[in-house]
């Protein structure tokens, strides 16, 4: 809640319209927040003019969020289905906000952030949460409302094994991703974690269903905009990452 009301304080944060409003901060533990119909979360994605105008609204809103938030040198580290919120999607006139503002750091300050189906892969290696992630997350989140289950650990077996488990997704998803060799990261979990990703990318019999990028988006329908933004996006190298603004750009 601290970190909320704090976020909201940004002039920028208050005034945009990409954010869920604060109408008021009623005592430390308690603000009055704008209500939406629903979040992204309970939404099915269809192949339909509806879906990708929906599309349009929640991204732009999302990456807008991105680039008010960089300029206060902070990021989100909880974008996710869920704080994506929505009125309007039966018509024609869609209102997307991001909401839940409490995971709002000061770039570079928080490890270990971001829901496993989000985290960007550099998260994974053991960085900070940035701008460059936070990006990343904004595009994973389009691709798992899309395609559910092909990030994050909805089918891992066993919690001790959930980093791994998402860092072989992503290997399946980009092959051409390096995954470091465990003499070259610290901690005993995470040189675990990039062993044990490795093994379970070539090995494991449910991960063998994942393809590459490429072929998994051109097994669910949709217009080739979509699929161009998807690779636009997601680029596992966070220097060769497209910044939230120029995709806006784009």
């Amino acid at each position: 809640m601290k970190r909320e009301r704090q976020a909201y304080r940004l002039p920028g944060v208050a005034s945009s319209g990409c954010f869920r409003k604060m109408y008021d901060e009623i005592d430390s533990s308690t603000i009055a927040l704008e209500w939406l119909d629903t979040t992204l979360a309970e939404v099915k994605y269809q192949p339909s003019m509806r879906s990708y105008s929906l599309v349009v609204a929640f991204m732009k809103a999302a990456l807008t969020s991105c680039i008010v938030l960089e300029g206060y040198g902070c990021v989100n580290t909880d974008y996710k289905p869920a704080n994506i919120l929505l009125s309007g999607i039966e018509t024609g006139y869609i209102t997307a906000k991001v909401g839940d503002l409490g995971l709002v750091v000061p770039s570079g300050s928080l490890l270990n952030a971001q829901p496993y189906a989000m985290r960007a892969p550099e998260v994974f290696l053991g960085q900070a949460c940035a701008e460059p992630s936070q990006a990343w997350a904004i595009a994973a989140m389009l691709l798992c409302w899309i395609k559910p289950g092909v990030l994050g650990v909805w089918d891992s077996p066993h919690p001790f094994i959930n980093d791994a488990w998402c860092m072989a997704k992503i290997k399946r998803l980009f092959p051409h991703w390096k995954i470091p060799h465990s003499d070259d990261v610290e901690g005993h979990s995470l040189k675990a974690a990039v062993d044990a990703a490795k093994s379970f990318s070539k090995e494991v019999s449910e991960l063998q269903a994942i393809s590459p990028l490429c072929e998994e988006i051109r097994k669910v329908e949709m217009p080739r905009q979509l699929r161009d933004l998807l690779r636009l996006m997601l680029v596992v190298d966070p220097v060769q990452r497209p910044s939230a603004s120029s995709v806006l750009a784009s």
